[in-house]
């Protein structure tokens, strides 16, 4: 009989939802809770199912899903010393057990059971396996959340595809009815992507046996009748399928592999375009890849951008291109896979038929639908999949009938002959090779336009002529001021601070739920630009909803650049908190916002309560203002709005200009516009 599985303190809290604190106050404040059954002080182990029942006796086992208590034993099993991969592989091969219902099983199933037959607690996690997916359908629905909460537990470290991205892999390679190959399998995402896509055969090396054998159960689940064959070891220092061709093959290869067998791997026949630099390790699954497709079949690989650009690449990129091999390269959004703050690529490939001619064109795609984290604080949007993977398909699919014929799209795709990539960089990065955005067709149009932006600009100027501050200020005396932090204004009452939480936005026309300024806005100094998805009860949010005359103040400010404090105006009030921002309200009767915004915009005043080499995180206590008298700080805070609204009138005469001059340099370019004769003397007509 095996033993009960034993947990830690630490499993206890994760099992009851609380902290490490409230399980030691439980420990030492309830004497029939259950005693140590091995191991001392904080590293003691207590018996999972004693520590079940105590918790449910007293009403403190939160209600779960059956995957839930199951992820929590394997956690439990793997601490033991099994190792999470091995324990995750072996409860995989459990479920692919149960979803062929007592038939035939490979003997890597039988083995995964004895494991857990003898480990201690694997009998009770056998258990809770048989009553969690009691069906076929369960069993593998079962699956799907222990391997999304295994991911979860390796955070960043995860090498993993994710599912749409996968998918999107799948259709360029037209797997349906073909047999495929993943060289760098992973736990299997691409196989069942391709799976999924009706692929008649699947194949797969993975370098770690753990997950060799978690891809094998989790490929099997799911591909039903159709045959998987994963194996162990370096795809390229140990070809498992040497002299193997297939129609498809799909590949997530990990990057900047220094030790990927450079030396021993001089002479390998598979480097049919050029022998891989050690540092082009990504060069070298590209052409292992191509070695193992049948001419006319498809390769689709996950590259790393630098690998098109990368001097110690050109001479293998050009003999891609000559000798047809390169078919497209789609420049994905930045997130849609690990490293997710670096804007991957995804390369199509074709060997070469013997008795055609190389297709003498590349696709070059940017599917970057995401945008991406500035500076400046300002949200990252997830990937749309949806749009990103029906744009890409439809234009490759539309590439394939008539490469030859493709309509040029700016800033997403363009159809580029191969001669005209063979320069000296042969840079491959899909932004060299888009066109830009049209410009207007019709001459008159565009000088009308022009004109529009024109008279634009000459009354922001007009208006920033009259505006200009400073009019009539006097010398200030030379007494100093005595100084007051912001904690201790917040201590005597004359304001208070709220600080947001982290919460999911979406764009305005995406979601329902009240207005919500970001860090961007403030630094641009435009309203409200995010949304929630959905409306929340105002009791929640009662201390970030925005009131005009809030004074609003980023968490971090980029250093050398003017910082933006804003004071809230009517347009704002409604409008809820961001992330990374601080809101000050102040009482009016003894602090003005435009005094307290002008003096907490202070370089000096943000650098002493912040730190940071780059990026200011500012310690919002510490900033400090001047002690006045209410009367003197309306007269300042009349100055500081008045210089605020000067700026903003700069901005808005910069953005005309900015705007001007690029409809008019564009006309120029484009042959629409065309410049007055020069008068006598050298001066030309007023445009």
């Amino acid at each position: 009989m095996a033993e009960h599985a034993h947990v830690t303190a630490a499993d206890i809290a994760r099992i009851a939802r609380v902290s490490r604190t409230t399980v030691s106050n439980w420990r030492r404040r309830h004497k029939d809770f259950p005693q140590a059954v091995g191991g001392t002080g904080n590293r003691s182990l207590f018996d999972r199912d004693g520590v079940e029942e105590w918790l449910r006796r007293g009403g403190r086992l939160p209600e779960r899903a059956p995957h839930e208590d199951v992820w929590e034993r394997v956690r439990a099993l793997a601490s033991e010393g099994g190792g999470l991969e091995d324990t995750v592989a072996d409860v995989q091969a459990l479920l692919l057990g149960l979803v062929r219902e007592g038939g035939d099983e490979d003997s890597f199933v039988v083995a995964a059971r004895e494991r857990l037959a003898v480990s201690q607690g694997g009998s009770g996690l056998a258990e809770e396996l048989l009553r969690s997916a009691p069906t076929q359908a369960l069993a593998r629905e079962l699956s799907d959340h222990v391997h999304d909460a295994y991911q979860d537990a390796l955070g960043g470290k995860a090498h993993v595809t994710p599912g749409p991205l996968a998918e999107l892999m799948a259709d360029l390679a037209g797997v349906r009815g073909a047999d495929v190959l993943d060289p760098a399998c992973g736990t299997g995402t691409l196989l069942r992507a391709a799976s999924a896509r009706g692929a008649s055969d699947l194949s797969g090396q993975e370098v770690l046996v753990s997950l060799a054998a978690l891809a094998r159960a989790r490929t099997a689940i799911v591909s039903g009748d159709v045959p998987a064959e994963i194996v162990p070891g370096d795809s390229l220092t140990h070809d498992g399928f040497q002299g193997r061709r297939f129609d498809a093959v799909l590949c997530n290869p990990p990057f900047n592999q220094r030790d990927w067998g450079a030396e021993q791997l001089a002479y390998d026949e598979r480097w049919a375009y050029g022998v891989p630099p050690r540092a082009e390790s990504e060069l070298a699954w590209i052409q292992h890849c191509l070695a193992h497709t049948r001419p006319g079949g498809r390769v689709v690989v996950l590259m790393p951008p630098a690998a098109a650009s990368r001097p110690s690449g050109r001479r293998i990129r050009s003999e891609l291109l000559r000798r047809g091999a390169l078919r497209a390269v789609i420049g994905l959004p930045v997130g849609a896979a690990a490293p997710v703050h670096v804007a991957l690529q995804l390369w199509v490939l074709s060997p070469p038929e013997a008795e055609a001619a190389p297709t003498p064109v590349v696709l070059f795609v940017e599917a970057a639908a995401g945008a991406v984290a500035g500076s400046d604080g300002s949200e990252r949007r997830p990937v749309e999949w949806e749009k990103v993977n029906r744009a890409v398909t439809d234009t490759w699919r539309g590439f394939l009938r008539t490469p030859g014929t493709t309509a040029d799209v700016p800033g997403f795709c363009r159809a580029v002959p191969a001669i005209e990539l063979l320069d000296d960089t042969v840079d491959l990065t899909p932004d060299r090779h888009l066109p830009v955005a049209a410009p207007q067709a019709d001459p008159a149009e565009a000088r009308t336009r022009a004109g529009k932006v024109r008279r634009r600009l000459l009354l922001a100027l007009d208006s920033t002529r009259s505006s200009v501050p400073g009019e009539g200020w006097g010398a200030q005396d030379g007494e100093r001021w005595q100084m007051v932090t912001i904690a201790d204004l917040g201590r005597s009452g004359a304001l208070v601070v709220y600080q947001a939480v982290s919460s999911p936005l979406v764009e305005p026309d995406e979601g329902n739920g009240p207005r919500v300024l970001t860090p961007g806005d403030v630094n641009r100094n435009v309203a409200p630009s995010k949304r929630l998805p959905e409306p929340v009860d105002p009791e929640e949010t009662g201390d970030r909803t925005i009131r005009a005359g809030d004074v609003i103040v980023p968490a971090n400010m980029a250093r050398g650049r003017h910082s933006r404090v804003r004071v809230a105006a009517d347009t704002d009030a409604g409008a809820l908190l961001g992330h990374q921002l601080y809101l000050l309200r102040s009482d009016p009767a003894h602090v003005d916002p435009w005094f307290l915004a002008g003096f907490l915009e202070d370089e000096d005043n943000l650098r002493r309560a912040g730190h940071g080499s780059t990026v200011l995180r500012v310690d919002f206590r510490r900033l400090r203002v001047p002690l006045l008298p209410l009367e003197d700080q309306r007269r300042y805070g009349a100055a500081f709005r008045e210089l605020h609204e000067f700026r903003t009138e700069l901005d808005r005469a910069r953005e005309a200009a900015s705007d001007l001059g690029e409809r008019l340099a564009g006309g120029l370019r484009s042959g629409l516009l065309a410049p007055p004769a020069p008068l006598p003397g050298g001066a030309a007509d007023a445009p």
